[in-house]
């Protein structure tokens, strides 16, 4: 897949449909993938969250899990 740039399109919307509406198609299509961008940007971030969130709760769990043990082993040596 070939690339093009905002300028390159730009160039070429200017030959088919003038200035204006060039420059507008163009604008919006920035506009377009820095938002998208953005949406991603912030997604990722709460993926690392969401990452971070999880351990805790795995270690809190583990914690647990051995102190629940430790009393009914302790139980039982009584």
């Amino acid at each position: 897949m070939s690339s093009i740039t905002l300028t390159k399109l730009y160039d070429l919307l200017t030959e088919k449909v003038g200035k204006e509406t060039a420059l507008s198609l163009t604008s919006y299509i920035e506009r377009k993938i820095d938002k998208e961008a953005e949406q991603n940007r912030s997604d990722l971030i709460a993926k690392k969250d969401l990452e971070k969130r999880s351990r805790w709760m795995l270690g809190i769990f583990i914690i647990l899990s051995l102190m629940i043990f430790g009393l009914f082993i302790a139980i039982l040596l009584k």
